[in-house]
C-alpha cells in the first residue's frame, strides 16, 4: 500500500489484515517502520542466526512465521487476536522512495505519517499502537514525542533513547562492533542514492561519535504521553539496557509499565509470555477491553540466579522501593572489597592497559539482591598520558569460587553482571541530572589529564538485578579493555597507552555503591537458637528519600 509522507515522499507498507473482517469490523492497528525490509522474512534478516551460534552465541528457539520482519510484531499472532498489522519500509530503503536517512528525526516523521494514515483507513478503529524491538523501538520514543494523531499506545522493547550515550560513545568511549554492525544492517536495503553517505558515515561514526549528538539530539521524552509498555534487557548490556530503563524513567506518560527479563532477546520478545503481555496492554489501550491491565503492578522485576535460573515479583516502581545503597570500598592491602573505608594509609596500584586488570572480591554473609544502578568512583592517574579509557565489570562466583555466566549481548552467554565504562577526560558531571548511585556526564565538556594528576572518576555501572546466595562472591574488574569477548559488542580504538594508576585509602575514597533490595524477614528460629544475621554496613550518602516497601517471597525457575 502506498502512503505519502508529509513532503511528498511515497512509503510502501504491507498490510495485514483478517480476511474475515467485514467493513463494519473496525480493528486497532499496530504498526512498525523498518529498514530491514517489510517483507523480508527470516531467511533475508540482517542476522545470520547460524553465524552467530557457530561464534557461541545461541539466540535460542524462535517461532515466527514467515511474514514476521525482522524484529517486527508477528503478524500470524497479532491478526487472528484481533489486530490489523501495518509495516512499512523506511524512505530510501527497499520499496519506499526518497533518499534515506540515517538521521531519526526525519525517520520520526514518517513514521508518525504512517501512524495518522492508518488511523483513517476503513478497516481501522482509530486507535494505533506502535510495536518492535530494538530499532523500531527507538524509532518509538522518537515517534512518540512527536504525539501524531491516532497514537494511542506504544511498546518499546529494548530500545535505545540516547543513541550517542547508549551506542556510539558509553561512557565516552566509541563503541565500534555494534553501531558499525547497526549501520551495515540499515544500509543493506538503502538505495544506490546512498553511496556518499555509505562512505562518510562510518568515518564519522569511528571519529567524531558527538557529532550525532548535535545534528540528531535525542527525543524530548517527557513529551511522551501515551500508555507505554517498555521492555528492559538485563542480558543486552551493551547497547540497549541503559536506554530503555532511562525512557521508561523520563517519559511523561501516566500510564507506563517496565517489562525486566535476563534473559535471551528475540527468544524473549516473541516468547508466549512476553507476547501474551504485550497483548493484555494493547487490547486495553486499544481495543478498550475492561481486563484490569491498568492495575497491574508497574514493574514485572526478574531477578538473575545464574545463567538459566532466575526469580520474578513484581513491584511499585522502578526503581525498587526499599532500595538502599551499600559502599563498599577497594582495598589494594588484600584485594578485598569493604564495608568500611581504609585506614589513613594511601595505596596505589600500578598495572598495564595492554592486558593486566585489577580484581577486588566481597563474599556475602548473606543472602543478597542487587537491584538498579550501580556507581563506581575511582581516583586514577596515567603514567606518560593526558587521556585513559577505564573498562569496569562486576561478576559473580558461587560458594565454590566458580565463575557464574549470564546471557549477553546477542545470545553470548559468558556475559558479566554489569559493565560500565569511562573515557577520564569525559569525566564532568551533568549536576542536574546525576544522582549518587546514578552518575550523568555532560557530553560538552573535555577535561585532559595534567602531567601526575590525580582526579575522581564517576563511572556509571548498568542496571542489572542478579542475586547473590550466602557465601558467593561479587567480582569487581577494572581494566584498560573490553572484558569479554563477545564478538558482537566491543570498542576497538581506545586512546589508552603506557599504564593506570588507581589510588585507595586515606583521602582517596574508590569505592563501589551497590544497590541492595532488603530481604523479606526470615522465620522465627530460622537464622539458629538465640541468634540474629549479622547485616551488611548499609549506607544512604545523600539520604535519598526511598520508603522501604513489602517484597514478594522469591520463586525460583529454572529455565
Amino acid at each position: 500500500m502506498p502512503i505519502r509522507t508529509g513532503d511528498g515522499t511515497l512509503l510502501r507498507a504491507d498490510v495485514y489484515r483478517d480476511a474475515h473482517a467485514g467493513p463494519h469490523d473496525p480493528r486497532p492497528v499496530l504498526v512498525a517502520v523498518t529498514p530491514y525490509g517489510k517483507n523480508a522474512g527470516v531467511d533475508r534478516y540482517p542476522v545470520d542466526f547460524d553465524e552467530l551460534a557457530a561464534s557461541g552465541n545461541h539466540v535460542g528457539e524462535l517461532e515466527l512465521s514467515d511474514c514476521t520482519s525482522f524484529e517486527a510484531p508477528d503478524p500470524a499472532y497479532w491478526v487472528p487476536h484481533g489486530y490489523v498489522v501495518v509495516v512499512a519500509d523506511m524512505r530510501g530503503h527497499h520499496a519506499s522512495g526518497g533518499h534515506p536517512r540515517l538521521l531519526l528525526g526525519r525517520a520520526a516523521l514518517d513514521c508518525a505519517s504512517v501512524v495518522e494514515w492508518a488511523g483513517t483507513q476503513e478497516w481501522s478503529n482509530g486507535k494505533v499502537g506502535l510495536a518492535g524491538a530494538d530499532y523500531l523501538a527507538t524509532l518509538q520514543w522518537y515517534t512518540a514525542a512527536l504525539n501524531p494523531p491516532y497514537l494511542a499506545a506504544i511498546a518499546p522493547w529494548e530500545g535505545v533513547s540516547d543513541p550517542c550515550r547508549d551506542i556510539l560513545t558509553q561512557g565516552g568511549i566509541p563503541e565500534t562492533r555494534f553501531s558499525e554492525f547497526w549501520y551495515r544492517a540499515m544500509n543493506t536495503g538503502a538505495h544506490c542514492g546512498a553511496a556518499s553517505l555509505s562512505r562518510l558515515t562510518p568515518w564519522l561514526l569511528r571519529r567524531f561519535p558527538d557529532f550525532f549528538r548535535h545534528v540528531a539530539p535525542p527525543p524530548r521524552l517527557e513529551d511522551v504521553t501515551v500508555p507505554a509498555l517498555v521492555g528492559v534487557s538485563w542480558s543486552d548490556q551493551g547497547p540497549r539496557t541503559r536506554g530503555s530503563v532511562e525512557g521508561y524513567c523520563r517519559i511523561g506518560s501516566e500510564h507506563k509499565w517496565l517489562y525486566t527479563h535476563g534473559r535471551k532477546m528475540w527468544q524473549t520478545y516473541y516468547g508466549s509470555e512476553a507476547v501474551d503481555f504485550q497483548r493484555r496492554f494493547f487490547d486495553r489501550f486499544l481495543k478498550g477491553e475492561d481486563n484490569g491491565f491498568e492495575n497491574t503492578p508497574r514493574v514485572r522485576l526478574e531477578t538473575r540466579h545464574d545463567l538459566r535460573t532466575y526469580s520474578e515479583r513484581a513491584e511499585a516502581e522502578w526503581p525498587v522501593p526499599g532500595t538502599r545503597y551499600l559502599a563498599l570500598h577497594l582495598d589494594h592491602t588484600n584485594a578485598d572489597l569493604k564495608p568500611t573505608p581504609s585506614d589513613k594509609r594511601h595505596f596505589r596500584r600500578t598495572f598495564p592497559v595492554a592486558g593486566d586488570e585489577l580484581v577486588f572480591t566481597h563474599t556475602f554473609d548473606e543472602d543478597t539482591e542487587i537491584t538498579g544502578h550501580s556507581s563506581l568512583r575511582l581516583w586514577v592517574q596515567a603514567k606518560d598520558a593526558n587521556d585513559m579509557d577505564l573498562f569496569v565489570g562486576l561478576a559473580k562466583r558461587d560458594e565454590h569460587d566458580r565463575d557464574v555466566w549470564f546471557e549477553g549481548h546477542g545470545g553470548y552467554e559468558k556475559g558479566f553482571v554489569a559493565h560500565g565504562w569511562m573515557r577520564v577526560s569525559r569525566r564532568a558531571l551533568d549536576p542536574e541530572a546525576s544522582t549518587a548511585y546514578r552518575p550523568v556526564h555532560d557530553p560538552k565538556k573535555y577535561w585532559p589529564l595534567l602531567p601526575d594528576q590525580i582526579v575522581p572518576v564517576d563511572i556509571e555501572i548498568m542496571p542489572h538485578s542478579t542475586f547473590f546466595e550466602a557465601g558467593s562472591t561479587l567480582v569487581l574488574v577494572i581494566s584498560g579493555h573490553d572484558l569479554d569477548e563477545n564478538p558482537r559488542v566491543g570498542h576497538d580504538r581506545t586512546i589508552n597507552k603506557g599504564f593506570h594508576i588507581v589510588h585507595t585509602g586515606g583521602p582517596f575514597d574508590s569505592h563501589l555503591l551497590l544497590p541492595v533490595v532488603p530481604q523479606p524477614a526470615p522465620e522465627p528460629g530460622e537464622t539458629g537458637a538465640g541468634e540474629s544475621a549479622a547485616p551488611e554496613q548499609i549506607v544512604d550518602p545523600l539520604e535519598i528519600p526511598i520508603a522501604w516497601g513489602a517484597l514478594a517471597p522469591l520463586q525460583r525457575v529454572r529455565l
